[in-house]
């Protein structure tokens, strides 16, 4: 009988530990799968995002003050950037560019919507499969973007205006360089050039050509606009290389009577201000363009809402603002 008794408080011990192994066992399950959890919240959490920045030429000194911006932006936000654009100023390239940063699935695109139906298409595209739109210096403003980075460029061109008002006087004959024929931005800019020219009867805008934002197209198009308009007295640039182009050409064809006013603030053109071979320049902020495109993304992706147009800042630079050399 004792051993009876024995083997079954043995048999009950038995299956006591057996039970508080199994309840152990699944209690452990519970838990590492909670950690794993947990662990996949973190890692999604801290997630390091990747955008794409598409710019309109790679190289190019305009493009490479946004992407200074935009890359010293995205280090101090932890974001990934890959900057990208073709080497040549060329639509269908970055439409391409566009459509293969949508391929790759990245968490943001940062792109220059030139055509507004050209890009637009595309722009969506990408919102509708889940990749946020920032369109910079060039809005696409039809688009399902998320916000606009950059210039208010009708109100520049009519700071450009305002220059050629106050250096001729309100009268002559005038010749543009406009970066692009087909960029939404240039075409702002001529407008705005325009609205302020057709308010005085003595100016007339007698020829507009475009430099591709080439410094030697801008220098072949302004010296023959000069011979095939030899009563032009002063010449408008509208995109970064323009003004200093027209003053090669000018140079080359011994035009001294020639004024010129620009866009940007390139080295080269603040050299030709201080020495009084530029009247003026309306300057841009693409660094800030750029900064503040990563950082408007960086809030996005942390749940804020962004303002659909967000306009950088425009001034314009003469001599009397620049320390004679």
């Amino acid at each position: 009988m004792t051993d009876k008794k024995w083997l079954v408080s043995i048999a009950l011990i038995i299956s006591v530990f057996g039970f508080l192994l199994i309840r152990f066992a699944s209690e452990s399950s519970k838990i590492q799968y909670i950690v794993d959890e947990l662990k996949g919240e973190k890692e999604q959490a801290f997630k390091r995002r990747h955008i794409v920045l598409i710019e309109q030429e790679q190289g190019h000194p305009y493009w490479q003050l946004v992407e200074k911006g935009a890359t010293e932006a995205a280090q101090a936000d932890n974001i990934a950037i890959e900057c990208i654009g073709p080497v040549r100023n060329s639509m269908e390239e970055q439409i391409k560019l566009l459509e293969k940063a949508i391929a790759s699935k990245v968490d943001g695109i940062i792109v220059q919507g030139l055509n507004d139906s050209l890009f637009t298409p595309v722009i969506n595209k990408a919102v509708e499969r889940g990749i946020p739109v920032l369109t910079i210096d060039t809005d696409a403003p039809t688009s399902k973007r998320l916000a606009y980075i950059g210039t208010d460029n009708v109100e520049a061109g009519r700071r450009l205006g305002e220059i050629v008002v106050q250096t001729t006087g309100g009268t002559g004959k005038i010749g543009v360089i406009v970066g692009s024929e087909s960029a939404e931005s240039q075409l702002q800019r001529l407008s705005g050039l325009r609205s302020v020219i057709d308010e005085y009867k003595g100016l007339q805008i007698v020829d507009v050509r475009a430099s591709n934002i080439s410094m030697m197209e801008a220098i072949q198009q302004a010296a023959d606009m000069l011979q095939l308009h030899p009563d032009i007295g002063m010449m408008v640039g509208t995109s970064a290389t323009d003004a200093f182009g027209i003053l090669q050409a000018q140079k080359s064809l011994k035009r001294d009577d020639i004024r010129i006013a620009g866009f940007d603030d390139l080295q080269e053109t603040l050299d030709a201000i201080r020495k009084g071979e530029i009247e003026a320049t309306v300057v841009q902020q693409p660094y800030g363009m750029g900064e503040m495109s990563v950082h408007l993304f960086n809030d996005y992706f942390q749940g804020r809402t962004l303002p659909s147009t967000q306009f950088t800042k425009v001034e314009v630079i003469d001599k009397s603002q620049l320390k004679a050399e």
